[in-house]
């Protein structure tokens, strides 16, 4: 975003999709749970993911499941990022 005004939704949306890129960016599945952490963090969700349980359950050991964790993930954005 350069420096013209944008709308507070065009703001949530880039900071959304900035954050569902860096996500996407691992190429690594072993890494995809301390990526979404990480990022999670950087934007100090750390306390709604831990309540919403986001971060848990086996899923996360499974590559197969990258798509369905993908889908959890950008409706925990979708709810967070405000």
């Amino acid at each position: 975003m350069d420096g013209n005004k944008f709308t507070k939704e065009q703001a949530r949306e880039f900071l959304k999709q900035e954050a569902l890129k860096e996500i996407s960016e691992v190429s690594d599945f072993t890494r995809f749970h301390t990526r979404v952490f990480c990022v999670i963090a950087k934007y100090g969700m750390q306390i709604e993911a831990k309540e919403e349980e986001l971060l848990s359950g086996d899923e996360w050991s499974n590559p197969a499941s990258k798509d369905i964790l993908m889908k959890r993930v950008i409706e925990f954005f979708d709810k967070h990022i405000k």
